[in-house]
């Protein structure tokens, strides 16, 4: 009987030490990557976060010609957590294993939920208002918070169900592509769906922990798709409101 017990507090110590290592080391628990994948990785890194800043240059020009005061606040919390994502990513993916890269991990992921709620945000502004706007808006920016939250304070704890709760919020719109179609430009909107069906194509890269370059070419695929949406979102700017 005592043995028995011995074994499950043992068992239960060690999934405990499993989740606990995860957290504290989560380079110990993927593919290690070679110098030239973690520098490739870093070149599309800062690639993404020089095109922001020449793009939320050019948009922060156009916005007082085309928009009011809500229009610009909505593209100053776009453009903060589009840097916040590649910004954490970014460092995440250079920082050497250590204490530092476990709290980068946690933000690295929260940014992810940011960016999604940061375009919808953007985009919402630039539409017709209306209570499916604002609906969509408070809903998006509600699972962006659960989910920041998660990853902040249980980071391993829903690894597995993160990607689908990603893709899930990103594509909540399409509940709404009816008056979404009747406010946005053609143009917007292809663009917008072109990024997101990028963004949900990066996806088998990055569970694609084998494959080599496969953290670059996720990012990438990140990176593109932000683009595109970006894009939208400038086409969006002329839109009636």
């Amino acid at each position: 009987m005592v043995r028995r017990k011995l074994r499950g507090a043992s068992s239960v110590q060690g999934s405990e030490n499993s989740v606990s290592n995860t957290e504290r080391s989560p380079a110990k628990h993927r593919r290690p990557y070679s110098v030239a994948e973690i520098f490739v990785d870093g070149v599309v890194h800062t690639a993404a976060l020089i095109a922001g800043a020449a793009g939320f240059t050019l948009l922060f020009a156009l916005a007082p010609v085309q928009g009011g005061a809500a229009e610009y606040a909505a593209l100053i919390v776009y453009a903060v957590c589009f840097f916040v994502m590649f910004g954490f990513s970014f460092a995440y993916n250079m920082v050497p294993d250590s204490a530092v890269k476990r709290w980068l991990r946690r933000c690295d992921h929260s940014g992810i939920y940011l960016m999604i709620a940061g375009t919808y945000t953007a985009l919402m502004a630039l539409v017709r208002a209306d209570w499916w706007t604002v609906g969509l808006v408070v809903f998006v920016w509600c699972g962006a918070v659960v989910g920041v939250a998660s990853k902040l304070f249980m980071p391993t704890r829903f690894d597995r169900g993160a990607v689908g709760f990603y893709l899930a919020l990103g594509w909540s719109a399409i509940v709404a592509i009816k008056p979404l179609s009747a406010s946005l430009p053609a143009t917007a909107l292809a663009l917008i769906v072109a990024g997101g069906l990028i963004y949900s194509a990066g996806v088998p890269f990055y569970i694609w922990r084998s494959l080599k370059f496969q953290n670059a070419i996720w990012h990438a695929c990140v990176a593109l798709g932000a683009a595109l949406q970006f894009g939208g979102v400038v086409a969006a700017i002329g839109a009636p409101s």
